[in-house]
């Protein structure tokens, strides 16, 4: 298993090159529109309960391997509650109508973002063999950490104006997502290294990174396209319909949003 976290830990360098991730990097742009995607970004932490319980967790375990992936699936399924809060503190709690709600999460703007979801169900069947479960979850955590290791940075810059403590995308997630299973081990790793894969399993195993890293790779070029398209106090609202609305915005909000790519709006 030693060369698949390798070539893991190849892809999930590559994922920091993303336009995505230089988007968070970069302080010119107001910290709450660098997280202007989060209300897009719902489908996918609320899809992982789901994702643990039926796909990866079997109980009773019948194996060492299968009781740490339970052990993870018990502490990963709970993120979801810290994702909730977060966005209330960030001001996306505000009344919406059921029916615009689901248009939204359904909505094309967030088309990838359900189907990473859909495909990490469709290559990670519940009868899936073990080690290739443990290759997808291998990989989503190292993708999820390359991703808050930057959500938790600009975390930070937003505590800094609104006072709030956010669990979901600053530093208390981010102590959670360390790269691989989250169990009570202290060498994890060495454990996964030493499992032996046949070349066959090696092979598929090289396939699912590939897949896994691909769809997160879409997933957050969509994140970026809401984010230019979208202020982070009016989520629901393109910027296109702002301009038809004629809705102005601050000259600060404007050019953070010029930063991001966006066309031009009227001023006040």
């Amino acid at each position: 298993m030693k060369e698949v976290l390798g070539f893991i830990e190849k892809k999930k360098q590559e994922l920091a090159q993303t336009q995505f991730i230089k988007f968070l990097q970069d302080k010119s742009v107001d910290p709450r529109q660098r997280l202007a995607w989060i209300p897009a970004f719902a489908f996918f932490p609320m899809m992982f309960k789901d994702f643990n319980e039926i796909v990866i967790r079997k109980e009773p375990a019948d194996s060492e391997l299968q009781e740490i992936l339970n052990q993870h699936t018990y502490e990963d399924a709970q993120h979801w509650v810290w994702f909730l809060q977060d966005m209330k503190l960030m001001g996306y709690d505000s009344p919406i109508n059921y029916t615009d709600t689901l248009k939204f999460l359904w909505g094309e703007e967030n088309i990838k973002l359900r189907q990473w979801a859909y495909k990490i169900f469709s290559i990670c069947p519940p009868e899936e063999d073990i080690l290739m479960k443990l290759v997808v979850v291998e990989s989503i955590e190292a993708a999820g950490n390359c991703a808050f290791v930057e959500f938790s940075q600009i975390a930070k810059e937003l505590q800094e104006i609104t006072k709030h403590r956010y669990l979901y995308f600053g530093a208390f997630h981010l102590a959670k997502e360390t790269g691989h299973l989250l169990v009570n081990m202290d060498s994890i790793e060495h454990f996964i290294e030493a499992i032996q894969l046949t070349a066959a399993q090696k092979e598929k195993a090289f396939t699912l990174v590939e897949k896994v890293f691909a769809y997160c790779a879409e997933a957050m070029d969509e994140m970026l396209r809401f984010a230019q398209k979208h202020t982070y106090d009016q989520p629901f609202i393109t910027m296109d319909g702002i301009k038809q609305s004629g809705t102005s915005i601050s000259v600060t909000k404007a050019e953070a949003l010029h930063k991001c790519g966006m066309s031009a709006i009227r001023l006040t």
